[in-house]
């Protein structure tokens, strides 16, 4: 659906509102919910009709559905007194009563080898990432294997609308420059995005190379850049792995490059987006310090937008990390109620899901954390921080093969993610569970490099104590308790979360085994 209405426009298969050029930043359920109203222009719509569409079927309470009517209104420059667009039926419902004109939509039929200057105006860039796959280039030799080329394309364009974070353009509307390459800045600033990702496929025999970058629009910069070497099997089992590959890539590059732009930026001008992929980085950091700036971060973002339901997410999560590291001690309850209201204000996110995966961990309830980090990955396959927490769970649960089959899927989805360095951690877990002892202690090594934490160690100790390396296993146990005072089997017992009593057992027996104490006074508080 194309529509224009007062000063504005709606282009539901670009998933924008734009007035004149500008594009009006919204949260993907607003946008969803104006298009709604303006599809069903000619009645008024109930309130059951608005749970029944936007939030499938999901009980929401009168003041969020009103908080999302309300910034509808204030993105289309009406409020609830003037109701000149928007206009609220007592005890009916709400019924868009603006003069609406359809728009032909755009991109059908292929220009030719037109300018770039002339294929569309410039727009300005939206408040969150924006970002535009062009076509891939196909370097087969076959106008034959084009196809190819365009289903990688599509595919890719596809996974990235999943993560609610990105603002991804339409195909429709990049395929008009063809699979050269063009000028950067201009195509950029022609679609109105920051970012582009342009890529080639060549087929040969029974093999297929398939090369993607991520670029800077504004200066033509090369921000990641990877090549894709594979058999030529089933070929859309092949498109699938590399397109899942190549998004879970993406995302953290992007999450980086977005806090590099902002960091420049004093955080009383950045936008609610932007304070949020901010605290984002410096949850991942993984430091007492980064998740209480992130906390600052978070709680302004809500100040602009109290319905961000990424925020919200964004708040559990670094909870939930202060509670597993101990740098704090917030209430279990606080988390679940945040990721909750996340999944309640956006049941799109995935990122709320796993927020509710982790909250529900710390609530002891492993089963039902499974199902959200599950429902996570259903909305977004390529999430790669999905799988890790699944196979966490997983693993922590008894179920470790299965654990480190998604722990393995996250490493390759995103090797370069800042969490990469968990997924290890998890990975030296899982193992030592499966008494693959050597390999626990050869994984959380690697772990220690750029991660030196008590869990890690703890993980070593306990391999090491298994392997009856007791002069190591000793040195490890020292490192431990510098780290976490009061360390004691009692306290692995009362803090460290294992759902699966046979894994616990084989973990403690290791520890006991290197010689650590059942009991100690001292203050129990642990630290990286």
């Amino acid at each position: 659906m194309r529509v224009q209405f007062d000063d504005y426009s709606l282009d539901t298969d670009r998933h924008e509102l734009r007035s004149g050029p500008a594009l009006i930043p919204m949260q993907p359920q607003v946008f969803d919910l104006l298009a709604y109203l303006i599809a069903n222009r000619d009645r008024v719509v109930s309130k059951d009709d608005l749970i029944s569409s936007i939030w499938n079927g999901r009980i929401v309470s009168e003041s969020t559905l009103l908080s999302r009517i309300n910034a509808a209104r204030r993105a289309i420059g009406d409020d609830g007194g003037q109701q000149r667009l928007i206009r609220t039926v007592p005890r009916r419902g709400v019924r868009f009563v603006g003069i609406v004109r359809e728009l032909p939509m755009p991109g059908e039929r292929r220009p030719g080898p037109a300018s770039v200057e002339s294929a569309n105006p410039s727009y300005a860039s939206p408040d969150r990432p924006s970002i535009a796959v062009l076509p891939f280039n196909n370097l087969s030799g076959d106008s034959g294997q084009r196809y190819f080329a365009d289903g990688i394309t599509a595919d890719i364009i596809t996974v990235l609308s999943r993560v609610r974070q990105f603002f991804v353009i339409a195909g429709s509307s990049t395929a008009q420059y063809g699979p050269s390459s063009p000028d950067v800045p201009q195509v950029a600033s022609a679609l109105g995005v920051r970012y582009l990702v342009q890529g080639s496929v060549r087929k040969a025999g029974g093999r297929v190379r398939i090369s993607a970058q991520l670029i800077d629009g504004a200066t033509g910069k090369h921000l990641w850049a990877e090549r894709f070497d594979r058999k030529l099997g089933d070929i859309f089992a092949v498109q699938d792995e590399i397109t899942a590959c190549i998004v879970g890539q993406i995302e953290p590059e992007l999450g980086r490059a977005e806090y590099e732009r902002a960091r420049v930026v004093p955080p009383e001008n950045l936008g609610a987006w932007e304070l949020f992929h901010r605290a984002m980085i410096l949850i991942a950091r993984r430091t007492r310090e980064g998740n209480a700036e992130a906390r600052q971060l978070l709680a302004r973002s809500l100040d602009l937008d109290p319905g961000f339901a990424s925020a919200h997410a964004a708040i559990a999560w670094s909870e939930a990390e202060d509670l597993f590291f101990r740098f704090a001690d917030p209430d279990p309850r606080t988390i679940l109620d945040h990721a909750r209201r996340a999944v309640t204000l956006d049941d799109k996110d995935p990122l709320a899901y796993l927020a509710l995966a982790w909250a529900l961990t710390f609530a002891h309830e492993p089963e039902s954390a499974i199902e959200q980090a599950t429902r996570a990955i259903e909305i977004n396959p390529s999430f790669a921080h999905a799988h890790a927490i699944l196979g966490r769970l997983l693993v922590q649960s008894g179920r470790c093969r299965d654990g480190l089959e998604h722990v393995e899927l996250a490493l390759r989805l995103s090797p370069s993610d800042p969490n990469a360095r968990q997924y290890l951690n998890i990975l030296a877990v899982g193992h030592l569970y499966l008494g693959n002892d050597a390999t626990a202690v050869e994984l959380g090594r690697r772990v220690l490099e750029t991660f030196d934490t008590w869990a890690g160690r703890m993980v070593i100790t306990s391999a090491l104590g298994h392997l009856g390396d007791r002069t190591t296993a000793d040195q490890s146990r020292v490192e431990v308790e510098k780290r976490w005072p009061g360390f004691s089997i009692a306290q692995v017992r009362n803090n460290y979360l294992v759902f699966h009593e046979a894994c616990r057992e084989r973990l403690i027996d290791g520890l006991r085994k290197a010689g650590v104490p059942e009991k100690s006074n001292a203050k129990a508080d642990m630290r990286t």
